[in-house]
């Protein structure tokens, strides 16, 4: 998947009369490396910890720059291999969108863990309302915020923790 997914790339960075470079090349690598939801930001510091400094002429001692690292990730964006998305933090992140079927996301308001998940009768509703709109969908995002498990346990066992100090200063104060 990997060597088809930098086929494309190649193909897309090549028909629109730019070059193949090393940089480039490390950038796809290390977001195709992962399945996360990656930040340029994380994809900068996945890089730079990847290189040694004497992978690059003497001109580029310092790795790979930011600025190459986020007109990359909009090059393989554009290239359909990555979508850019936005969680309500206001924060752009990356994901896979080329060999990965479409999903939906569940967004954690306390630890902020991202849970994709797929549905076909929400598939089936969305082609439904498109039919019924005479409309055609050139992108969608379906994203439900909330607490996972762990942070909605957590909440409740304060809550106890409160309740139960809330009753015992009302005893204190009779």
């Amino acid at each position: 998947m990997e060597s088809e997914a930098k086929q494309i790339f190649d193909d897309y960075i090549r028909e629109r009369g730019l070059k193949g470079t090393a940089q480039r090349d490390l950038i796809l690598s290390a977001f195709l490396s992962t399945e996360d939801h990656l930040t340029a930001e994380d994809i900068h510091r996945l890089v730079n910890d990847s290189v040694s400094h004497n992978d690059f002429s003497s001109d580029k001692k310092h790795g790979v720059g930011f600025a190459t690292v986020y007109r990359t990730m909009k090059l393989i964006t554009d290239s359909g291999l990555a979508r850019e998305v936005i969680f309500g933090d206001g924060v752009s992140r990356f994901e896979h969108k080329y060999g990965h079927p479409h999903h939906h996301h569940l967004i954690c308001n306390g630890c902020g863990e991202i849970t994709e998940f797929s549905s076909q009768k929400m598939n089936e509703v969305e082609k439904h309302i498109l039919k019924k709109y005479s409309f055609k969908a050139e992108s969608h995002h379906f994203k439900i915020f909330g607490l996972c498990k762990n942070c909605e346990e957590s909440r409740n066992q304060e809550k106890q923790k409160k309740s139960k100090k809330n009753k015992k200063m009302y005893q204190e104060d009779k």
